[in-house]
């Protein structure tokens, strides 16, 4: 082989050994990104170069992202890394995405040549919960959740329940305990459109119906007024507070529900045979509340008792039944009227 030959067989292998070595892509991109406010993520990609003849001055990086077609910008990370800021569609949670390097190679002249990434993706961790701020507590106390990517639409369940939830940032929100039996532990959920997302479990406290007074003393006939409350919103619906008694006979009163956003109902009772015994006021969630009750001297306007519910001839506890909802004279059934008696204004509660 003659030196003329064996330089253009030299020029050809290392012609070849050029144009095959390209640049190399790599993504720097995390595969689960933390929502932000924002609703913007940047993917990032880096490219490393072996070969002398590719020119770097020459690259012109993008991404196709969601079907987009995007040219990316050089970072503040370090040289040939390259950022693009995506901005995810409102109510989207992931990305599929690749990229495209375009750059000139100098051998004898400028040649434009093109490389592809494999294709990656991302996923948000728009939902993510890290705890709450107390594990157990009464009805009708306000629990703090914190997370990230919390919005005004996301609600919290609790053992089964709906929660009122009231949203505070991105990285707080916060609930009500609903009235639920106390003394019990109840899974708490975070609902996101259709993702259901478990918080934990929250143990519910018994709470406390106030009754003002706490004694109650009436002749027969006499009317008085029983005030309850809570110390909170009453929820939607209201709150129905269930009064019992072990001496049906000596009172006359309706049921009781505190009106929803309400704290207190002054409910209006009449004294009916004379006696003694005790009214027990209980709902879901609060512990029993004890009102004692003397009923002295004789019926007045025909006040019957009873109104608790049939008599058993005993001395058991028995459900409130509502004569009439609007508290005034109905007929009986043998033709006398029941005086129940009129609407009062709610009062506060004392302790």
């Amino acid at each position: 082989m003659n030196l003329k030959l064996f330089l253009k067989v030299s020029t050809a292998i290392s012609t070849l050994m050029v144009v095959g070595c390209t640049p190399t892509i790599t993504n720097i991109t995390n595969e689960r990104i933390p929502q932000n406010a924002s609703g913007i993520y940047t993917v990032s990609m880096a490219v490393t170069n072996d070969n002398g003849a590719v020119i770097e001055d020459s690259y012109a990086p993008e991404v196709v992202i969601n079907g987009g077609r995007f040219p990316m910008s050089a970072s503040d990370l370090g040289p040939n890394i390259f950022d693009y800021d995506y901005i995810m569609p409102e109510g989207g949670s992931e990305a599929k995405y690749y990229f495209i390097l375009n750059y000139d190679v100098d051998y004898n002249m400028p040649s434009p040549r093109q490389i592809t990434s494999d294709i990656y993706a991302f996923v948000l961790t728009n939902r993510y919960v890290i705890t709450m701020e107390s594990q157990r507590g009464p009805v009708g106390s306000s629990i703090p959740v914190v997370g990230r990517g919390f919005s005004k639409y996301d609600r919290i369940m609790i053992g089964g329940i709906e929660a009122e939830t009231k949203f505070a940032s991105p990285q707080s929100i916060n609930f009500i305990v609903p009235p639920l039996p106390s003394n019990d532990s109840y899974s708490v959920d975070l609902i996101s459109g259709d993702v259901n997302i478990p918080i934990g479990y929250f143990h519910v406290d018994g709470s406390k119906i106030k009754v003002y007074p706490q004694t109650l003393e009436l002749n027969s006939g006499e009317k008085a007024v029983l005030v309850f409350g809570i110390e909170f919103d009453a929820p939607a619906g209201g709150l129905p507070i269930n009064v019992t008694t072990d001496k049906p006979e000596c009172i006359i009163m309706p049921e009781v529900v505190i009106p929803a956003g309400a704290r207190t109902v002054s409910i209006p009772v009449q004294g009916g045979i004379s006696g003694s015994g005790i009214l027990v006021a209980s709902a879901s969630g609060f512990n029993e509340t004890t009102i004692a009750l003397t009923v002295t001297g004789d019926i007045v306007q025909s006040a019957q008792a009873g109104a608790f519910g049939p008599q058993s001839g005993n001395d058991t506890m028995t459900e409130v039944e509502v004569t009439d909802e609007s508290f005034n004279a109905v007929p009986a059934d043998d033709g006398e009227d029941i005086l129940i008696f009129e609407e009062t204004d709610i009062i506060e509660v004392s302790e």
